[in-house]
C-alpha cells in the first residue's frame, strides 16, 4: 500500500491522464447519475485536502515572518496581476466557450499553497520562506477569491458570491483546523519519527481525491469531449499560454525587486504555479462538468512546466537572479 501511495505522489501526472482518458470512454457507454456524483465529487474533496492539512506546519508561520517584502510581492502578483492576465488570455482564446473561460478564471484567482513549500525545497530555494507564503497565501483565498472570481467571470457563468465563499471557507479552514490536530495528536501518542514516516505517504492519499475528481468531471464532461475533440487544444493552448505570460512578467518583476534565487525562486513559484486542489474542489461542487475537466489538465501540464523551470533553466534562473 505504502508502495503504491509513493507512486501515485511521484507520477501523478502520468495517473491523470490514464484515469482522464478511460473516464472519457467510459462516459460514452454508462449514463451518469448526477446526484450520486455530487456526493462523491465532496468525498474526493476532502479526501484530497485533508491529508496536506496534516503535513501542514502551521505553527511555524509566527516564528518565520520576516521577509515582508517577499510577502507583499507574492500576495499582489498572486491576486492582481495573475487574474488580470488569466482574463486576458481568456477573453482572448475562450470567449465561445464559456465553461473553459471559467476554469482559467480559477486557475488565476487561487494561487499555490503547500505545493509551493515542495517545489521551493526541490529547486534549493528557501523552504522557511516557501512556508510563510504558502500558509499567509492559503488562508487569504477565502477572502480575497471569491470576489475577484465574481468579478472576472462577470455575467458568463452566474456564481452565488455567498456559496463560493462558504465553500472556499469550508474547504480550506475545516480541514486546516482537523489537519493541525491531527497532526499534534499523532505527533504526541506517536512520537515525531512515527510522523514522519506517515507525512510521506499523505501526498499519496491527496492523489486519490484528485484522481476521484477527474474521474468524475471526464465521465460528466465525456461525451462534450468526443463531440468536440477541439476543446482540449483549447484548454492546453490557454494553460500554456497563461504560465508563459506569468514566467515573463515575473522575471521583469524580479529585476525590479531584485531577490536573490533563495527568495527570487518562491515569487517566481507563486506566479507560475497554481493550487491544483483548491481549484479542482471548488470547480467539482460549483461548476459545470467541463470546467472540472479543463482544470484536470492543470496538473499535468503545471508539472512538467515547473520541472523545466528547475532543471533544465535552473543553471540560468539562478545566474539571472544572482
Amino acid at each position: 500500500m505504502r508502495e503504491l501511495l509513493m507512486d501515485l505522489k511521484k507520477r501523478l501526472y502520468v495517473y491523470t491522464l490514464l484515469v482522464m482518458f478511460l473516464a472519457i470512454i467510459l462516459g460514452n457507454y454508462v449514463e451518469v447519475n448526477t446526484k450520486y456524483m455530487r456526493a462523491v465529487s465532496v468525498l474526493a474533496v476532502f479526501l484530497m485536502l485533508y491529508p496536506m492539512m496534516v503535513r501542514l506546519a502551521v505553527e511555524k508561520l509566527a516564528k518565520s515572518v520576516k521577509n515582508y517584502r517577499l510577502i507583499v510581492a507574492s500576495l499582489i502578483y498572486a491576486y492582481v496581476i495573475g487574474p488580470f492576465v488569466a482574463y486576458l488570455i481568456g477573453k482572448s482564446l475562450l470567449s465561445d466557450y464559456p465553461e473553459l473561460y471559467a476554469a482559467l478564471i480559477l486557475v488565476g484567482t487561487i494561487p499555490c499553497s503547500n505545493m509551493l513549500i515542495g517545489w521551493s525545497g526541490i529547486a534549493g530555494a528557501s523552504v522557511e520562506d516557501a512556508l510563510v507564503v504558502a500558509v499567509i497565501g492559503l488562508l487569504s483565498i477565502p477572502i480575497l477569491s471569491p470576489p475577484l472570481t465574481k468579478f472576472y467571470l462577470g455575467s458568463t457563468l452566474q456564481v452565488d458570491l455567498v456559496k463560493l465563499f462558504l465553500t472556499l471557507a469550508s474547504y480550506i479552514l475545516l480541514p486546516l483546523l482537523l489537519g493541525y490536530y491531527t497532526r499534534k495528536q499523532i505527533i504526541r501518542r506517536k512520537g515525531v519519527q512515527y510522523f514522519n514516516k506517515l507525512k510521506d505517504v499523505l501526498p499519496g492519499f491527496s492523489a486519490l481525491g484528485v484522481l476521484l475528481i477527474v474521474f468524475v468531471a471526464s465521465l460528466k464532461a465525456s461525451k462534450v469531449v468526443v463531440a468536440q475533440p477541439i476543446l482540449i487544444a483549447y484548454i492546453l493552448l490557454s494553460l500554456m499560454a497563461f504560465y508563459l505570460v506569468q514566467t515573463g512578467l515575473a522575471l521583469l518583476a524580479l529585476k525590479i525587486l531584485r531577490f536573490k534565487y533563495e527568495t527570487g525562486f518562491i515569487f517566481l513559484m507563486a506566479a507560475v504555479a497554481r493550487s491544483q486542489a483548491i481549484s479542482l474542489a471548488v470547480a467539482a461542487t460549483l461548476f459545470p462538468a467541463l470546467t472540472v475537466l479543463a482544470i484536470s489538465f492543470k496538473p499535468v501540464l503545471q508539472v512538467l512546466y515547473i520541472l523545466t523551470l528547475i532543471y533544465p533553466l535552473g543553471n540560468w534562473l539562478r545566474k539571472y537572479m544572482g
